[in-house]
Protein backbone atom coordinates (compact mmCIF):
# COMPACT_ATOMS: atom_id res chain seq x y z
CA UNK A 1 0.00 0.00 0.00
CA UNK A 2 1.37 3.40 -1.01
CA UNK A 3 1.80 6.12 1.57
CA UNK A 4 -0.09 9.42 1.42
CA UNK A 5 3.38 10.96 1.74
CA UNK A 6 3.65 10.76 -2.04
CA UNK A 7 0.65 13.07 -2.45
CA UNK A 8 1.72 15.53 0.23
CA UNK A 9 5.31 15.73 -1.03
CA UNK A 10 3.96 18.22 -3.60
CA UNK A 11 3.90 21.89 -2.53
CA UNK A 12 2.32 24.89 -4.19
CA UNK A 13 4.81 27.45 -5.47
CA UNK A 14 3.90 31.08 -6.12
CA UNK A 15 6.60 33.28 -7.61
CA UNK A 16 6.44 37.04 -8.07
CA UNK A 17 8.14 38.78 -10.98
CA UNK A 18 8.53 42.44 -11.87
CA UNK A 19 8.45 43.66 -15.45
CA UNK A 20 10.74 46.41 -16.82
CA UNK A 21 8.06 48.97 -15.89
CA UNK A 22 7.70 47.55 -12.37
CA UNK A 23 4.39 45.79 -13.06
CA UNK A 24 4.05 42.51 -11.11
CA UNK A 25 3.25 39.07 -12.50
CA UNK A 26 2.47 36.06 -10.29
CA UNK A 27 3.18 32.54 -11.54
CA UNK A 28 1.91 29.36 -9.86
CA UNK A 29 3.56 25.96 -10.08
CA UNK A 30 4.57 22.99 -7.95
CA UNK A 31 7.74 22.17 -6.02
CA UNK A 32 9.05 19.54 -3.61
CA UNK A 33 11.77 19.03 -0.97
CA UNK A 34 14.84 16.80 -1.16
CA UNK A 35 17.16 16.16 1.78
CA UNK A 36 20.84 15.32 1.39
CA UNK A 37 22.56 14.62 4.70
CA UNK A 38 21.40 17.42 7.00
CA UNK A 39 20.75 19.87 4.18
CA UNK A 40 17.32 20.58 2.71
CA UNK A 41 16.67 21.66 -0.87
CA UNK A 42 13.63 22.93 -2.75
CA UNK A 43 13.20 21.68 -6.32
CA UNK A 44 11.07 23.14 -9.14
CA UNK A 45 11.29 24.06 -12.82
CA UNK A 46 13.58 26.83 -13.94
CA UNK A 47 10.75 28.39 -15.96
CA UNK A 48 8.81 28.95 -12.72
CA UNK A 49 11.46 31.36 -11.44
CA UNK A 50 12.90 32.69 -14.71
CA UNK A 51 10.02 33.72 -16.96
CA UNK A 52 12.12 34.36 -20.06
CA UNK A 53 13.53 30.82 -19.91
CA UNK A 54 10.57 29.53 -21.94
CA UNK A 55 9.04 32.70 -23.35
CA UNK A 56 11.12 35.55 -24.74
CA UNK A 57 8.28 38.04 -24.31
CA UNK A 58 9.26 38.10 -20.63
CA UNK A 59 12.84 39.25 -21.22
CA UNK A 60 13.55 41.95 -18.65
CA UNK A 61 11.32 40.46 -15.95
CA UNK A 62 13.09 39.86 -12.65
CA UNK A 63 12.27 37.31 -9.96
CA UNK A 64 11.09 39.25 -6.90
CA UNK A 65 10.16 36.58 -4.36
CA UNK A 66 8.34 33.33 -3.74
CA UNK A 67 5.91 31.68 -1.37
CA UNK A 68 5.49 27.96 -0.76
CA UNK A 69 2.38 26.32 0.65
CA UNK A 70 1.57 22.73 1.52
CA UNK A 71 1.08 20.12 4.18
CA UNK A 72 3.56 18.87 6.78
CA UNK A 73 1.39 15.76 7.02
CA UNK A 74 -2.17 15.25 5.88
CA UNK A 75 -3.47 17.58 8.61
CA UNK A 76 -1.47 20.82 8.95
CA UNK A 77 -1.25 23.33 6.10
CA UNK A 78 1.69 25.77 6.15
CA UNK A 79 2.84 28.70 4.06
CA UNK A 80 6.38 30.09 4.12
CA UNK A 81 8.63 32.49 2.26
CA UNK A 82 12.33 33.33 2.04
CA UNK A 83 12.00 37.06 2.68
CA UNK A 84 15.20 38.47 4.15
CA UNK A 85 17.33 35.41 3.34
CA UNK A 86 20.18 34.96 0.90
CA UNK A 87 19.26 32.10 -1.41
CA UNK A 88 21.83 29.71 -2.90
CA UNK A 89 20.63 27.98 -6.03
CA UNK A 90 21.89 25.99 -9.01
CA UNK A 91 20.69 24.61 -12.35
CA UNK A 92 22.08 21.73 -14.45
CA UNK A 93 25.00 22.51 -16.75
CA UNK A 94 22.79 21.72 -19.76
CA UNK A 95 20.57 24.80 -20.17
CA UNK A 96 17.90 22.70 -21.93
CA UNK A 97 17.19 20.84 -18.67
CA UNK A 98 14.40 22.78 -17.00
CA UNK A 99 15.43 22.24 -13.36
CA UNK A 100 16.01 24.75 -10.54
CA UNK A 101 17.23 23.81 -7.05
CA UNK A 102 17.68 26.13 -4.08
CA UNK A 103 18.91 25.35 -0.59
CA UNK A 104 16.64 26.25 2.31
CA UNK A 105 18.51 28.58 4.68
CA UNK A 106 19.70 27.31 8.06
CA UNK A 107 18.32 30.40 9.75
CA UNK A 108 14.62 30.17 10.70
CA UNK A 109 12.30 30.99 7.83
CA UNK A 110 9.04 32.85 8.14
CA UNK A 111 6.09 30.47 8.17
CA UNK A 112 2.51 30.34 9.31
CA UNK A 113 0.17 27.43 9.92
CA UNK A 114 -3.43 27.70 8.83
CA UNK A 115 -5.66 27.36 11.89
CA UNK A 116 -8.33 24.68 11.89
CA UNK A 117 -12.02 25.27 12.63
CA UNK A 118 -12.62 25.28 16.38
CA UNK A 119 -8.93 25.48 17.22
CA UNK A 120 -7.92 27.61 20.21
CA UNK A 121 -6.75 30.98 18.82
CA UNK A 122 -3.70 31.04 21.11
CA UNK A 123 -2.28 27.71 19.90
CA UNK A 124 1.29 28.25 18.66
CA UNK A 125 3.40 26.29 16.20
CA UNK A 126 7.12 26.42 16.84
CA UNK A 127 8.52 24.27 14.02
CA UNK A 128 7.90 23.65 10.36
CA UNK A 129 8.55 20.04 9.33
CA UNK A 130 7.81 19.55 5.61
CA UNK A 131 7.35 16.25 3.84
CA UNK A 132 10.75 15.49 2.32
CA UNK A 133 12.34 13.00 -0.04
CA UNK A 134 15.66 11.55 1.04
CA UNK A 135 18.35 11.78 -1.64
CA UNK A 136 18.46 7.97 -1.80
CA UNK A 137 14.94 8.02 -3.26
CA UNK A 138 16.17 9.70 -6.45
CA UNK A 139 16.50 7.19 -9.29
CA UNK A 140 20.02 6.40 -10.47
CA UNK A 141 21.14 5.00 -13.81
CA UNK A 142 21.10 1.45 -12.42
CA UNK A 143 17.47 1.95 -11.37
CA UNK A 144 16.53 3.09 -14.88
CA UNK A 145 18.05 -0.09 -16.32
CA UNK A 146 15.46 -2.07 -14.34
CA UNK A 147 12.51 0.22 -15.09
CA UNK A 148 10.46 -0.83 -18.10
CA UNK A 149 8.17 1.15 -20.40
CA UNK A 150 4.64 0.54 -19.15
CA UNK A 151 5.63 0.91 -15.50
CA UNK A 152 3.24 3.02 -13.44
CA UNK A 153 4.01 6.67 -12.76
CA UNK A 154 2.37 9.01 -10.23
CA UNK A 155 2.30 12.81 -10.42
CA UNK A 156 1.19 14.74 -7.33
CA UNK A 157 0.83 18.46 -7.94
CA UNK A 158 -0.97 21.72 -7.35
CA UNK A 159 -2.33 21.77 -10.88
CA UNK A 160 -5.22 24.06 -11.74
CA UNK A 161 -7.58 21.37 -10.43
CA UNK A 162 -6.10 21.03 -6.93
CA UNK A 163 -8.53 20.58 -4.03
CA UNK A 164 -9.73 24.10 -3.21
CA UNK A 165 -11.75 22.93 -0.19
CA UNK A 166 -8.62 22.61 1.92
CA UNK A 167 -5.72 23.59 -0.37
CA UNK A 168 -4.65 19.98 -0.97
CA UNK A 169 -2.64 18.63 -3.91
CA UNK A 170 -4.09 16.07 -6.31
CA UNK A 171 -2.61 12.95 -7.90
CA UNK A 172 -2.54 11.94 -11.53
CA UNK A 173 -1.31 8.59 -12.82
CA UNK A 174 -0.01 7.07 -16.03
CA UNK A 175 2.72 4.89 -17.46
CA UNK A 176 6.32 5.27 -18.60
CA UNK A 177 6.25 5.63 -22.39
CA UNK A 178 9.88 5.94 -23.50
CA UNK A 179 12.80 3.70 -22.59
CA UNK A 180 13.99 5.24 -19.27
CA UNK A 181 17.63 4.53 -20.19
CA UNK A 182 17.26 6.73 -23.28
CA UNK A 183 17.14 10.52 -23.20
CA UNK A 184 13.82 11.22 -24.91
CA UNK A 185 13.75 14.05 -27.46
CA UNK A 186 11.22 15.33 -29.99
CA UNK A 187 12.22 16.90 -33.29
CA UNK A 188 11.92 20.39 -31.81
CA UNK A 189 13.62 19.77 -28.46
CA UNK A 190 17.25 20.27 -27.52
CA UNK A 191 19.07 17.18 -26.15
CA UNK A 192 18.39 16.62 -22.44
CA UNK A 193 17.90 13.89 -19.86
CA UNK A 194 14.16 13.30 -20.32
CA UNK A 195 11.66 10.48 -19.88
CA UNK A 196 8.33 10.50 -21.72
CA UNK A 197 5.24 9.29 -19.90
CA UNK A 198 1.58 8.91 -20.76
CA UNK A 199 -0.24 11.17 -18.33
CA UNK A 200 -1.69 14.59 -18.88
CA UNK A 201 0.21 17.35 -17.15
CA UNK A 202 -1.78 20.53 -16.59
CA UNK A 203 -1.33 24.19 -15.74
CA UNK A 204 0.25 24.56 -12.30
CA UNK A 205 1.69 21.03 -12.28
CA UNK A 206 5.09 22.10 -13.62
CA UNK A 207 7.85 21.42 -11.12
CA UNK A 208 6.12 18.56 -9.34
CA UNK A 209 7.73 15.20 -8.54
CA UNK A 210 7.22 12.25 -10.90
CA UNK A 211 7.35 8.87 -9.17
CA UNK A 212 7.80 5.50 -10.83
CA UNK A 213 6.77 2.29 -9.14
CA UNK A 214 9.09 -0.72 -9.04
CA UNK A 215 7.70 -3.73 -7.18
CA UNK A 216 5.13 -1.32 -5.72
CA UNK A 217 7.92 0.84 -4.24
CA UNK A 218 8.07 4.47 -5.35
CA UNK A 219 11.26 6.14 -6.52
CA UNK A 220 11.66 9.67 -7.85
CA UNK A 221 11.95 9.32 -11.61
CA UNK A 222 12.32 13.06 -12.12
CA UNK A 223 10.62 16.44 -12.21
CA UNK A 224 7.53 17.17 -14.30
CA UNK A 225 8.40 19.75 -16.93
CA UNK A 226 5.70 19.93 -19.58
CA UNK A 227 3.40 18.20 -22.04
CA UNK A 228 3.45 17.56 -25.76
CA UNK A 229 0.78 18.93 -28.07
CA UNK A 230 -0.57 18.02 -31.47
CA UNK A 231 -2.65 19.79 -34.09
CA UNK A 232 -5.99 18.74 -35.54
CA UNK A 233 -7.55 20.48 -38.57
CA UNK A 234 -10.51 22.72 -37.67
CA UNK A 235 -9.75 22.18 -33.95
CA UNK A 236 -6.24 23.48 -33.53
CA UNK A 237 -3.79 22.58 -30.78
CA UNK A 238 -4.68 19.59 -28.61
CA UNK A 239 -2.95 17.76 -25.76
CA UNK A 240 -1.23 14.65 -27.09
CA UNK A 241 -1.71 12.75 -23.83
CA UNK A 242 2.08 12.62 -23.41
CA UNK A 243 4.12 14.60 -20.87
CA UNK A 244 7.78 14.46 -19.93
CA UNK A 245 10.06 14.86 -16.95
CA UNK A 246 13.73 15.60 -16.52
CA UNK A 247 15.52 12.76 -14.81
CA UNK A 248 16.47 12.75 -11.13
CA UNK A 249 20.12 12.92 -12.20
CA UNK A 250 19.52 16.57 -13.18
CA UNK A 251 18.40 17.30 -9.61
CA UNK A 252 21.42 15.51 -8.14
CA UNK A 253 23.73 17.55 -10.36
CA UNK A 254 22.26 20.84 -9.13
CA UNK A 255 22.39 19.74 -5.47
CA UNK A 256 26.03 18.69 -5.88
CA UNK A 257 26.82 22.08 -7.43
CA UNK A 258 25.36 23.94 -4.43
CA UNK A 259 27.27 21.73 -1.99
CA UNK A 260 30.47 22.27 -3.98
CA UNK A 261 29.97 26.07 -4.00
CA UNK A 262 29.06 26.45 -0.32
CA UNK A 263 31.19 23.74 1.30
CA UNK A 264 30.13 20.59 3.08
CA UNK A 265 28.61 22.52 6.00
CA UNK A 266 26.66 24.89 3.77
CA UNK A 267 26.17 28.63 3.93
CA UNK A 268 24.13 30.40 6.59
Amino acid sequence: MLSKKLLYSAYRLSTRHLGPDGSPKIVHGTCFHVKSGERLFLVTNRHNVELSYKDQKYVGYKWDGMQVGGYCNDDDYFEFSFAGHTIHFAVPSNPAEDVFVLELPKAPIQFRRRKKPGEHPDKKTETFDPVILEIEMLARDEDLKQLSPGSQVLLPSYSAHYDKSSERPVMRGGIVSSDPESNYQTEGQEPGRRVLFQAQSAEGASGGPVYALMDNVAMLLGINAGHLTGSVPKIGTIHSGFSYCFKAACIREAIDAIISDTGKDGAD
